[in-house]
């Protein structure tokens, strides 16, 4: 049980900002975004240039992949992939990870502008 502060008493602003969060529920939602911060150090530099880790929500980490072959491949490596963010964060801050393909230009972004 934490003691009561003595008023006027100076404390180090970390202990207090911890129970400010904890009491707010927003540590885990800085725990959770620290696994998207995490993503490219822990995949390594080739997964990296072909995922990118763009949101989590209730433990669900949302990937984006360039293309179907690297979403095969990561699917492959899923279950690794979310033991060894876990085990960076050093709790087990994401359950899943959801794969989805980058959306490009689109059509009308890609076609050229013509002038009448």
């Amino acid at each position: 049980m934490a003691q009561p502060r003595q008023r006027g008493k100076l404390e180090p602003v970390g202990p207090l900002l911890g129970e400010l969060l904890h009491g707010l529920g927003l540590d885990t939602r800085l725990r959770e975004f620290r696994a998207v911060e995490v993503w490219d150090e822990v995949v390594g530099a080739t997964i990296a240039a072909h995922a990118h880790a763009v949101a989590i929500r209730e433990g669900v980490l949302f990937v984006e992949v360039e293309s179907s072959v690297w979403t095969q491949e990561l699917g492959l490596l899923r279950e690794q992939i979310v033991e060894q963010l876990n085990a960076n964060l050093g709790a087990k801050i994401v359950r899943r990870i959801v794969l989805t393909l980058e959306r490009g230009p689109s059509e009308t972004d890609a076609s050229p502008h013509r002038e009448g």
